[in-house]
């Protein structure tokens, strides 16, 4: 009996044991639960609108799942961001919630609670894919016709629900790292996919629907301070203008070596013609006089135009015809848009350029250099015109590498709810690093990305002709691909 009864001590202390032990185990269970969904919750806080906030978003979650920060020996610790594990550039948040757990047999032996901890660590993942189509039900909502060849290091996604939704007709041959599509794939002629489409899977959310749209000004002409129209036809070696709103605009022409507008408002309708050197443009408002004419037109050979550094305003289209080798433009409000015809050599300073109405078009054999810029395409003079990048130009452009809009290289106003479809076309020297982005309206594409670049494609469908190689370099952007996810990293 005496050993029976000492057995049985020593029995139900192992029980006693055993059941402590199993309730910290559940508790800790529970807790990397609520550690893992603080830490995601935090993560998207980190991306939204009010990323200071993602220490509150990871509390707020962890309570939800029964650890509240200082209630009941709890804590839920959020220090300051991290790079995360593995990557150079995406920011991760760690979550560690720990709770000094008590007992109910181990205190017995002195253990009145036990520290339990558990730690989660979350932040952003590059996008699988670089092409979606949003149309949940268009025919045709990605097109690939001709003599098509996509090579991407990434995926595609077509949203669209019809049997037609991926359709490739010709000698087409498709690498990507997956393709998915909500509907079913049509083709014809000779076409290879690598790896063959999954269909009929789940619609992908609009990737880039959290951004947010820049801040559109108003153009509000200046009235008129001199009747009449101002022409100047003479070889001076410099002409100096001041701020003037001529009735009937300004005609400048002759042979001129330096042609300076100092700062102010200009009007209505500037046309500068002739032989002309240096053509020097300061900060202020170019405008139209209220009609639907160009701010600025600039035809002939004028060899050097420069816009100083500064705000600009252009009230009616900014048109630059001829052979100009040399065009530099500023960030700003063009209120009717850009028009770029003949031989340009246009340079586009660092920053977010607003074309409303108008939208970009370039035709001829121009060239566009632009690093660190945002076109912003919305309504104004004229309504909404896409953008049209349809000659022979060669274009190298780049989106911003940090700020609102990094990777964000063409932004089409949402709020359009129908429209002609814009075209972005290069010749085999281009280059487009950035997203293209055109959620509500049709997108023709044919262009790359650098070789240490990156493309991304989000409209409300895709139509590539010819060759596209579409990178995923993201190593030069602050944050990593302006497509991402969220996920656990530990």
């Amino acid at each position: 009996m005496v050993i029976v009864a000492t057995a049985l001590v020593a029995l139900i202390g192992l029980v006693a044991m055993a059941f402590d032990v199993g309730f910290l185990y559940s508790t800790r269970r529970r807790m990397q639960t609520a550690a893992d969904a603080a830490a995601i919750a935090a993560a998207n806080a980190l991306q939204g609108t009010n990323s200071a906030n993602y220490v509150t978003a990871a509390r707020d979650v962890a309570a939800l799942n029964g650890f509240t920060n200082n209630q009941n020996g709890v804590t839920v610790t959020v220090p300051a961001t991290t790079t995360c594990p593995g990557a150079s550039t995406q920011r991760c948040v760690q979550v560690t919630v720990a709770q000094a757990v008590p007992t109910y047999f181990l205190g017995a032996i002195g253990y009145s609670t036990v520290n339990v901890s558990a730690q989660a660590t979350a932040g952003t993942l590059n996008g699988p894919a670089c092409i979606y189509a949003l149309d949940p039900s268009a025919a045709q909502a990605i097109s690939l016709v001709g003599i098509v060849t996509i090579s991407v290091s990434c995926g595609m996604m077509d949203n669209s629900s019809s049997s037609s939704a991926l359709y490739a007709n010709g000698i087409v041959h498709v690498t990507t790292t997956s393709t998915g599509v909500a509907g079913n794939v049509s083709q014809s002629g000779i076409v290879t996919f690598s790896p063959t489409p999954i269909t009929h899977i789940a619609p992908a959310a609009d990737p880039l629907g959290s951004l947010q749209p820049p801040s559109v000004g108003t153009c509000t002409e200046a009235p008129v301070t001199n009747s009449g129209t101002y022409n100047y036809s003479g070889i001076p070696g410099t002409l100096p203008l001041t701020p003037v709103v001529w009735s009937g605009g300004m005609n400048i022409g002759g042979i001129i070596a330096t042609l300076n507008f100092a700062s102010g408002t200009y009007g209505n309708g500037i046309n500068i013609t002739g032989i002309i050197t240096n053509a020097n443009f300061s900060p202020g408002q170019y405008q139209n006089g209220g009609g639907s004419g160009y701010s600025i037109t600039i035809n002939g050979n004028t060899t050097n135009v420069n816009f100083a550094a500064g705000s600009y305003t252009f009230c009616g289209q900014l048109q630059l015809t001829g052979n100009n080798p040399s065009i530099i433009l500023q960030p700003g409000l063009y209120y009717g848009g850009i028009s770029i015809t003949g031989n340009a050599h246009v340079t586009f300073r660092p920053g977010t350029y607003i074309l409303a109405g108008g939208g970009l078009s370039v035709t001829g054999n121009s060239t566009l250099t632009g690093s660190g810029v945002t076109f912003y395409n919305t309504t104004g003079l004229g309504g909404y015109t896409p953008i049209n990048l349809t000659g022979n130009e060669t274009a190298n452009l780049s989106a911003p590498t940090s700020g609102p809009f990094e990777g964000i290289l063409f932004f089409q106003d949402r709020s359009i709810s129908s429209g002609s479809g814009s075209t972005i076309i290069g010749n085999s020297s281009s280059t487009f690093d950035g997203a293209v982005y055109f959620p509500t309206t049709s997108l023709s594409y044919i262009g790359n990305s650098s070789l240490s670049g990156y493309t991304l494609l989000v409209a409300d469908t895709v139509h590539i002709t010819g060759n596209a190689t579409l990178g995923n370099n993201y190593s030069s952007l602050a944050n990593g691909s302006p497509i991402s996810s969220n996920a656990l990293y530990q």
